[in-house]
């Protein structure tokens, strides 16, 4: 068996089990045997499942001997992991609380379904923030252990990172998936909002959570988006427009048309940053991209008072039954947020609401001359602040707005940390946004696991 199995990613490991080169169990021991190794290091872990995905590894096997496997499954046999706000049926579901302690759920969230209906073999629960909220866990980033790896997905990016999983499912309400990718040197993908179903996910905030992938390269992300996306008839929040959501990998070699936003995103980042990601428009420019800067007219600081009114105030309503009989069992920061959302009045949430309706009009006019938007991921490299899980104002606009956005490497700082930048598309365009990421990345590549040190 090869030894190195865990060192590749989706798209690949699919190929060689279709081809019988491998076999789902074989992959599964290699992925168990790499995460003893380096999960003491990172704690990136709430929960792995050994047992469970021997079986679905077993059940996986089993179908292909007797080719009983659907033509488009193609993640069959392959691991993944959750982050611990998604339900998973006789299996703890914590959300890193101690409210939550013990628990499990009698069913699985719609999207774990359907992963595995195609076959995924769940390989553990990663660590979160107490309920996907700011308070930071334990988990090191494995770049760098005295700077944070971000959050609120925060085991999710740092066991794709450091290999232990091809990738993982979290969630975003500010900047939960696309930060801490962007700190840990991979992809992380939030499609629009209500393209994936949320039946079964521990809420945050109804009208911003969005579930999105963590993932080594941009194909990797496509062949996961493509397996669950969909409409949910059970999830309110979900859309119609899902049900005839097609996507498919076979990227066009088009060179995009790019819209820079220098404003606000460059003269808040710190220099690191500002060069990286000038270096990074550099040599797209130099491959060929159509970039224009522009500035779309968007009060971002105001976007990002407003969507914090909105995150706290959905937070405090969908956790009041706890906070009255729990309050003393919340962290502070979680708790921090909960009383911000008690505060707020039905006007400051309003005018919240209108300020975002007029925010993603003004953001889908401008991409309507361009392909995709770009700016950097996050304002600096990860914070050395282990109190908090870093900025999340430049992740803000497009999951307030419910646009699709991803974050894409660009390389190593001079201290050897990962940088990253964004794109974003009109929603239910996320053809257009692959596509274009796919271009980008061939030409920025993508980042080596970090050196972790392994338990003897």
């Amino acid at each position: 068996m090869n030894n190195n199995l865990h060192q590749l990613g989706v798209f690949e490991l699919s190929n060689l089990l279709k081809k019988r080169e491998i076999s789902s169990v074989d992959l599964i021991n290699e992925f168990l045997k790499h995460i003893e190794a380096t999960e003491p290091s990172v704690d990136a872990f709430a929960l792995i499942t050994h047992e469970k995905a021997l079986e679905q590894a077993s059940e996986s096997d089993r179908k292909r001997k007797l080719n009983k496997q659907p033509s488009n499954s193609i993640l069959e046999g392959i691991p993944y992991g959750l982050k611990d706000i998604f339900d998973t049926k006789n299996i703890l579901t914590e959300a890193g609380s101690e409210i939550y302690k013990g628990r499990i759920p009698n069913s699985d969230a719609y999207v774990v379904k359907l992963l595995h209906a195609n076959g995924a073999v769940l390989l553990g629960k990663t660590i979160t923030t107490e309920f996907a909220d700011g308070h930071p866990p334990d988990t090191k980033n494995p770049w760098d252990t005295n700077r944070t790896p971000g959050g609120s997905s925060t085991g999710s990016a740092v066991a794709v990172a450091t290999r232990m999983l091809p990738y993982a499912l979290g969630t975003q309400t500010v900047g939960s998936v696309l930060r801490p990718a962007a700190y840990n040197g991979i992809v992380g993908l939030k499609p629009t909002y209500g393209l994936i179903s949320k039946a079964g996910v521990i809420p945050q905030s109804n009208s911003c959570d969005t579930v999105g992938i963590l993932c080594r390269n941009v194909i990797d992300a496509t062949m996961i988006l493509k397996s669950i996306a969909g409409y949910d008839p059970n999830d309110q929040h979900s859309s119609i427009k899902a049900d005839s959501f097609e996507i498919d990998y076979s990227f066009s070699n088009l060179i995009p048309k790019i819209g820079f936003l220098s404003k606000y995103f460059i003269d808040e980042s710190d220099e690191n940053v500002k060069q990286s990601t000038l270096a990074a428009l550099k040599s797209l420019s130099d491959q060929g991209a159509i970039i224009d800067e522009i500035d779309i007219k968007i009060d971002f600081p105001s976007g990002f008072k407003s969507h914090k009114i909105v995150q706290q105030s959905e937070m405090a309503q969908w956790h009041k039954p706890l906070y009255l009989k729990y309050a003393d069992k919340y962290k502070a920061i979680t708790l921090e947020y909960i009383k911000s959302g008690f505060s707020q009045n039905a006007t400051e949430y309003i005018n919240a609401l209108e300020f975002r309706n007029q925010m993603r009009k003004v953001a889908i006019d401008a991409l309507k001359s361009f392909d995709v938007l770009m700016m950097p991921t996050a304002s600096g490299l990860p914070p050395k602040d282990l109190s908090r899980t870093g900025d999340t104002r430049f992740q803000s606009p497009w999951t307030f707005t419910g646009l699709p956005s991803i974050a894409i490497p660009a390389g190593l700082s001079e201290d050897g940390l990962p940088q990253s930048i964004q794109l974003v598309s009109e929603p239910f365009k996320e053809k257009k946004l692959l596509n274009a990421a796919k271009w980008v990345e061939s030409v920025l590549g993508t980042l080596p696991a970090p050196k972790v040190k392994e338990a003897l």
